[in-house]
């Protein structure tokens, strides 16, 4: 595994771990078996970040929760967060975001579950 892997890596771990707490213990444990709706989800998440549209891919994330939670929408957060740690200070704040609204996000999911 390469360094960018294993930097990827570390940023997912870090992201999981503060997501699920006590109950993570690695992501090799994790099942990430997605239905089709939370797949198109999940997609739908991705390109808007991509779009540099994280506001609106947060406002995404956090309807979904609140409209139709499932055992696997932590894990959609989770992915969703990891995609933004692997963004740079200034990345973010070219998109009109900020590390520390990604440990408030975190924070706000955590209270979801």
């Amino acid at each position: 595994m390469g360094l960018i892997d294993r930097l990827q890596n570390q940023k997912r771990e870090q992201v999981f771990k503060e997501l699920l707490g006590k109950k993570y213990s690695s992501l090799n444990d994790l099942n990430f078996a997605y239905d089709p709706i939370e797949e198109i989800l999940l997609i739908r998440i991705k390109r808007l970040v991509m779009d540099g549209k994280i506001n609106e891919a947060e406002d995404v994330l956090f309807e979904s929760i609140k409209k139709s939670k499932t055992a696997n929408s932590i894990y959609i957060a989770g992915e969703f967060y990891t995609m933004l740690k692997e963004l740079s200070e200034e990345q973010l704040k070219e998109r009109n975001f900020s590390p520390e609204e990604i440990d408030e996000g975190i924070a706000d999911i955590k209270e979801l579950f």
